[in-house]
């Protein structure tokens, strides 16, 4: 009970002391949230990001096939499909045509696949309308980042100019929902037949072609067949899923080697802010030592005004982090960690915030104060009392 009552007083004084030294406690909230908020409106968004690609490449093949030729990528002819559908393991093989269309300042992806054959795509959730269907010649459904932008509606009719600028009109049967953002954003479905028409490309002939393998089989040992097969790349979920983190993980580290600079500018104001307190408190720490406290309870007294300072710096920056990103969508961070040269208003910057996330943040903030704390508390309370009350007061 002595003891409990002795820590309440320890903190209660350290409350004081925080409202006392006023610009010691705003100086270090307000460097610490800059760094927080920093690191944390990266952490959200990169984590968004990832989350968004997990996402996307559940919605992928088992394997990916593209044809390769002097280095570059090229058309897959369709008889590829007899060689490969030979392959143990293999349930299906589908086409599909795929090509980009300029529209304003924007890149956006058409993708024209079999409604019938191709699985993945459906699961996205539609905001508007409904999924393909195989008898829906001329018809489209459209990402939620393009139908912001064009003000599209379900039922509406968009005209796209081909690379041999022709006319071609579409109706809009379904929007997409922002569930998956990244990779439905900038997409445009259609029809397999009506993709080949817009982009010219022969029917013997696809972008690329979509392997489906059988459940009791593992996608990398049936990859690993297709080996011998000339002018064949073959991208399984894993390749794509650590491409996409990789990409988005090396932008991030642009920001927080920033932040790390940051956060030791943070550390050093803080130690100098410390030094000054411990000067100024000389009294009262003679004072204190006077009546019976010892050197470990002044440095804990310290340690207490660091982590409540530290806690309160962290907690408000997370949250003024998480309203850059998500309500803001983080003007200058968005542009750098997805790399997209125009990025229209409408578009909306996944955000995902992890318990991971929180302690890391936590963790490197508040730590780094702690230890800034503990050598200006220290040589503040191994004084002597009686002289640093003389000194004090002379």
């Amino acid at each position: 009970m002595r003891l409990l009552r002795k820590q309440i007083n320890l903190f209660r004084y350290s409350f004081d002391c925080i409202a006392r030294y006023k610009m010691r406690s705003i100086v270090v909230i307000v460097t610490f949230l800059i760094a927080t908020m920093m690191v944390s409106s990266v952490l959200f968004a990169k984590d968004g990001l990832e989350r968004e690609a997990e996402i996307s490449v559940r919605a992928a093949p088992d394997l990916t096939l593209q044809f390769i030729r002097g280095g570059r990528i090229e058309l897959i002819p369709i008889s590829y499909i007899e060689v490969i559908s030979n392959i143990e393991g293999i349930e299906k093989i589908v086409p599909r045509v795929w090509g980009y269309i300029g529209i304003s300042n924007y890149v956006f992806t058409v993708i024209g696949i079999d409604p019938s054959q191709i699985s993945g795509l459906e699961g996205f959730a539609i905001e508007e309308g409904r999924f393909l269907a195989k008898e829906d010649k001329k018809c489209v459904v459209v990402g939620k980042l393009l139908a912001g932008l064009l003000d599209l509606k379900v039922g509406d009719t968009i005209i796209f100019l081909s690379e041999s600028i022709e006319a071609k009109r579409y109706q809009v049967i379904g929007i997409f929902s922002d569930q998956s953002s990244i990779y439905t954003a900038d997409m445009i479905i259609m029809l397999i037949e009506d993709a080949r028409d817009f982009f010219k490309i022969p029917s013997d002939y696809a972008s690329d072609l979509l392997v489906y393998v059988n459940s009791n089989y593992i996608p990398s040992e049936v990859a690993a067949k297709m080996s011998s097969i000339p002018n064949l790349r073959v991208l399984d979920q894993d390749l794509l899923l650590r491409g996409y983190k990789t990409a988005y993980a090396s932008r991030g580290g642009i920001f927080v080697t920033l932040w790390v600079i940051l956060l030791i500018a943070a550390a050093l104001i803080s130690l100098s802010q410390m030094m000054i307190v411990g000067q100024e408190s000389r009294f009262e720490v003679g004072l204190l030592k006077a009546f019976g406290f010892s050197t470990l309870d002044i440095i804990e007294v310290r340690l207490i005004e660091s982590l409540v300072l530290g806690f309160f710096a962290s907690s408000l920056g997370m949250l003024l982090g998480y309203l850059y990103v998500a309500y803001f969508n983080a003007p200058g961070l968005v542009d750098i960690l997805l790399g997209w040269a125009f990025l229209p208003k409408q578009f909306k910057i996944p955000v995902y915030v992890s318990w991971s996330s929180i302690f890391s943040i936590y963790a490197i903030t508040i730590i780094p104060l702690l230890i800034t704390t503990i050598v200006p508390a220290w040589l503040n309370a191994i004084t002597d009392p009686e002289l640093a009350m003389r000194r004090a007061t002379a």
